[in-house]
């Protein structure tokens, strides 16, 4: 690496700048993450480009005129006092320091309003994971919010039998491909709200984040423009409102596997294996949808209802995910 190295806010319309983002991205997680299948490049400029409700800042670090750095900080309207951090740095530049003064000057850029700074990392092991947060997290300030497992499915070998169908006889479960109908989406912009705040997630204390009838219609949109297919199931009780519902992004690249958005039954209605009928419906449908060969989701390693229904229908752990957080 030369002595002319600088760290610069990256220009959001500038293509070639964004392109070479995102192959420093790519080949930063590959190196930690064997055998990942990066999103596209135009589906992830589309992503950081979008107008959906966050604001995000991308910093790039250059050696000469060479991009070998980048970092983001993205914060939603609904949550302004949590700031996003993401580092990645091409292998190649690795183990100079580069991570931690990109981390430190995409911190500096966030919202004023943020308090805490927020970051996910996934490693093959919980030794990497180990590794990542005492040689690297905890030098910046950063500590373990909670850790999650990363579960994957073979829809090929998937046993989808719905054996629910006797515990869940008041409820009438649906699925639908790129949005649920128009009566149906402030119910379900409420369960979705609720996935994080309601299931285990450590130190991390997610409040409720209703999504809007327009936002739910931005989210759907945004992931067409993408080529990504959104399947979701719910289940209706007897008055016609949502009760239970689960989601998941199917790629446009079969090699990448489709991935679990969440999965949340109102807590006045469980007990009737409701998660696992919507689930199971959902997981059927992306089957026939012919596109996804593999599915991912991950639960915080708390959640042992959610880790016992995946278990169940065939998932097997293949990454560690750990949260990490540091106040302002």
């Amino acid at each position: 690496m030369s002595s002319a190295l600088t760290v610069r806010p990256l220009d959001l319309g500038d293509d070639a700048e964004l392109a070479a983002a995102y192959a420093v991205e790519s080949a930063a997680t590959s190196h930690v993450r064997p055998g990942w299948v990066p999103m596209g490049e135009a589906a992830r400029l589309t992503a950081w480009r979008a107008d959906d409700g966050w604001h995000r800042v991308l910093v790039g670090a250059f050696d000469g005129a060479d991009l070998v750095g980048v970092a983001s900080a993205q914060t939603a309207h609904d949550t302004p006092d949590t700031c996003w951090v993401d580092v990645a740095v091409h292998p190649r530049a690795g183990r100079k320091g580069l991570g931690m003064r990109l981390a430190r000057a995409v911190e500096d850029s966030a919202l004023p309003d943020v308090s805490r700074f927020v970051a996910s990392a996934y490693r093959p092991t919980t030794a990497a994971v180990d590794e990542l947060v005492h040689g690297f997290a905890r030098s910046l300030g950063y500590t373990v919010a909670t850790t999650e497992t990363v579960v994957e499915l073979d829809l090929a070998r998937a046993e989808l039998a719905d054996d629910t169908a006797g515990h869940h006889t008041a409820y009438a479960i649906s699925t639908h491909v790129d949005g649920v109908p128009a009566h149906l989406r402030a119910d379900v912009g409420v369960l979705k709200g609720l996935v994080d705040a309601e299931a285990p997630n450590g130190e991390l204390d997610w409040q409720p984040t209703p999504v809007s009838v327009e936002e739910y219609a931005t989210e759907i949109a945004l992931r067409q423009e993408q080529g990504r297919a959104t399947i979701e199931s719910v289940a209706v009780d007897a008055d016609g409102a949502v009760v239970a519902w689960t989601g998941l992004v199917v790629a446009p690249d079969p090699a990448r596997p489709a991935q679990i958005e969440g999965t949340l039954v109102l807590a006045e209605h469980r007990g009737h294996r409701l998660g696992r009928a919507v689930k199971v419906s959902s997981l059927r449908a992306t089957r026939e949808h012919g596109r996804a060969l593999r599915v991912r989701t991950s639960s915080d390693d708390a959640n042992v209802w959610m880790r016992a229904i995946n278990a169940e229908l065939g998932f097997v752990p293949v990454e560690s995910e750990v949260i990490l957080h540091r106040r302002r």
